[in-house]
């Protein structure tokens, strides 16, 4: 059975969502692949750390030692990437991105 005259519910093209809330929502930055590369380094960095750890118990201290740099330096590094990304200064952000930000 179809109606006619105007549609009930007007097209929403330029409007809004609001459905949506404009926080990040839980999994949402696991989710964008653009973090992946962050997440990875910063996975091999915890890695490190636990090596680090476990060559300090068993006593290899060089082995530690060079290990703890690693994990330092995938610690850092990774969370520059993620907070990079984040931030727009990725290769991703380009035109759409900044458009993006404008409308909100």
């Amino acid at each position: 059975m179809t109606v006619e005259g105007p549609a009930e519910i007007p097209p929403l093209d330029d409007a809004t969502d609001i459905a949506r809330s404009a926080e990040v929502q839980p999994g949402e930055t696991l989710a964008d692949t653009r973090n992946w590369a962050g997440f990875v380094v910063l996975l091999f960095g915890v890695l490190a750390a636990i090596v680090a750890i476990t060559a300090l118990l068993a006593g290899a201290s060089q082995l530690a030692l060079v290990s703890a740099v690693f994990a330092a330096a995938g610690s850092v590094i990774g969370v520059g990437l993620i907070v990079m990304v984040r931030r727009g200064g990725g290769r991703g952000a380009g035109r759409d991105a900044r458009q993006q930000r404008a409308r909100h």
